[in-house]
């Protein structure tokens, strides 16, 4: 029998469309609380330098997951799902080259890269649920999911460090969170793999400027641009 998805339509791009009204109807505020306990004492050039680190891990690792994962299953899904347009964070205004980079102020790219964490954070959750019951899926995957779900949490401290260090009183700010991603518990198998395929590609983007725009920072704080 021929997959559900097996032709791209345009149906499934209005399921996608959808997943992220519905993931976004259920948005608030949430205060940022800074835990700054063991963050004091380490050097603002180690902060940074752990931060890349992870965000490094973690697109790779992503990559990988992405790479397996349309290996495995896009051939009932389509074609690949890397439309970043669905991508639930595309909401977020974030610079889109270089020069806008090197333009936005440091303490605005912190707060940008602490927002597109957060608006992770209860997709990650939900994708860790959706791959330890999809049909097909490795054990390799889930542990991969949780390994990038506890990254992502990790680098979140670590950039809320490093705003705290270089600007003192950023703990009153507030950021957005995302909450739940309806279509991932979806009873249609192929509509849960064509989301979960989206999710990782939209992570890899996503994780792919925090990576930046954290360069971008090192080299003009801690190298004053010359670098």
């Amino acid at each position: 029998m021929q997959p559900v998805l097996s032709q791209p339509c345009s149906w499934m791009l209005q399921v996608l469309l959808m997943s992220n009204v519905l993931l976004w109807e259920n948005v608030y505020s949430m205060p940022v609380c800074f835990d700054m306990e063991g963050y004091n004492d380490i050097p603002i050039l180690e902060l940074f330098d752990s931060a890349i680190f992870t965000a490094q891990y973690i697109s790779n690792l992503t990559t990988q997951m992405a790479e397996e994962f349309d290996t495995k299953f896009a051939h009932s899904l389509g074609y690949r799902a890397k439309n970043f347009s669905t991508c639930h964070a595309t909401s977020l205004a974030t610079p889109a080259n270089v020069e806008q980079i090197q333009q936005t102020q440091s303490d605005v790219l912190l707060k940008i890269m602490i927002s597109i964490s957060r608006a992770w954070y209860y997709p990650l959750k939900q994708l860790v649920r959706v791959v330890a019951i999809l049909e097909g899926a490795y054990e390799t995957l889930l542990l991969k999911v949780k390994e990038v779900k506890e990254a992502n949490q990790d680098i979140l401290e670590e950039i809320k460090a490093i705003l705290i260090r270089v600007h003192p009183g950023a703990e009153e700010k507030v950021y957005t969170a995302s909450m739940a991603l309806a279509d991932v518990r979806s009873t249609n198998e192929d509509i849960r793999r064509f989301v979960v395929s989206n999710l990782l590609h939209c992570l890899d983007s996503d994780i792919d400027k925090v990576a930046t725009y954290l360069e971008v920072l090192k080299c003009r704080i801690i190298q004053n641009n010359k670098c």
